[in-house]
């Protein structure tokens, strides 16, 4: 077994960091240098698939705490 975090249960952590934080995931692009305009089509719109991932489960985890964030409602 991989001692590596699969990608989703990192980009939870992120989410959840960022939610603790009050960082914008905007912001957070902005800080690492990320210029989306500088971006090919493709890469651009696979990260802003990500950042709404992102975006709806920090949201949720705002909203519902970590242990119910996922649950239907």
């Amino acid at each position: 077994m991989s001692d590596t975090s699969s990608h989703a249960r990192i980009r939870i952590a992120l989410a959840r960091f960022c939610v603790a934080h009050d960082i914008d995931f905007e912001a957070l692009y902005a800080a690492l240098g990320i210029d989306a305009t500088q971006a090919d089509a493709e890469a651009l719109s696979h990260m802003a698939g990500v950042l709404d991932g992102m975006s709806i489960a920090a949201r949720r985890i705002a909203e519902h705490g970590i242990e119910d964030w996922a649950k239907d409602r």
